[in-house]
């Protein structure tokens, strides 16, 4: 994993951090649950998204390579 997604993961962390307590001080207790759970469920999905891109990325040029 590269440092710049180690630091967008800690970041995105402590957003939802953050919104999950605004989220309990003016919705409620439940929202404090939801609304880190759902940016946890984002970043998640994120981060294996450009996994897969950057393997994606490899095999295209191994593959463009063994053709020459």
């Amino acid at each position: 994993m590269k440092r710049n997604q180690i630091v967008k993961g800690i970041s995105g962390i402590v957003a939802a951090t953050a919104i999950g307590y605004i989220g309990v001080q003016i919705f409620g207790r439940n929202t404090m649950y939801t609304i880190p759970t759902a940016m946890l469920g984002l970043g998640t999905g994120g981060a294996i998204g450009q996994i897969l891109v950057e393997k994606r990325q490899q095999q295209v040029v191994q593959t463009q390579s063994k053709q020459r």
